[in-house]
């Protein structure tokens, strides 16, 4: 039975959305195809009739990963962009999170047009940080830099974070709350 273009649209964005949040939840070895169509309602030969490849639905979700994580943050201040990315519902919910922090490990084990998505994502949240600091007064070059250290700074924390929550559950709080007051230190206006 042949498929509207309407019906074909939204079988393949429902694609994207599932292989998203499989790869954020657990890694791009817990994406697997069969899951993704099975969790999308459709077969694995209908998935195949949209991607090529894994690796190509990878980078289309990863690109998705993004654009709900820079819609999401984008809307946010600066202070609160902080907070909800160094959140406990961040860590707790990384299939609806911020691809970096639940991928940063396996990136470079990635082929290159994954590799590039990744880098442009990165670069899309260094630029909202940046918009942030800049809307503060900061020079365009400080911006950069300290957007830079702070993405590299609240990545590195959601990852530990999310690393120390079974074994360590206080220590993985902590690290939120530690990146998330010294970030804020270090935006806050000269006096």
């Amino acid at each position: 039975m042949k498929v509207s273009k309407a019906q074909a649209a939204e079988n393949r964005a429902s694609i994207i959305d599932v292989a998203s949040k499989q790869m954020r939840r657990g890694g791009f070895g817990a994406m697997t195809v069969a899951e993704v169509a099975k969790a999308a309602g459709l077969t694995h030969g209908a998935l195949y009739s949209h991607f090529p490849s894994k690796e190509a639905l990878s980078s289309e979700a990863l690109a998705e990963g993004f654009r709900q994580c820079h819609s999401d943050f984008s809307k946010l201040a600066l202070d609160d962009l902080l907070s909800q990315y160094l959140s406990l519902e961040h860590r707790d919910f990384p299939e609806s999170g911020c691809p970096m922090a639940a991928l940063v490990s396996q990136i470079s084990q990635q082929d290159s047009a994954i590799q590039e998505e990744f880098a442009d994502g990165f670069d899309g949240f260094v630029s909202l940080v940046k918009n942030g600091l800049k809307a503060e007064g900061r020079s365009s070059t400080e911006s950069r830099e300290l957007s830079m250290f702070a993405v590299a700074a609240m990545v590195g924390a959601l990852a530990i974070s999310r690393a120390l929550q079974e074994a360590k559950p206080a220590a993985s709080e902590t690290m939120l709350g530690v990146v998330r007051r010294q970030l804020a230190r270090l935006f806050a206006p000269a006096a």
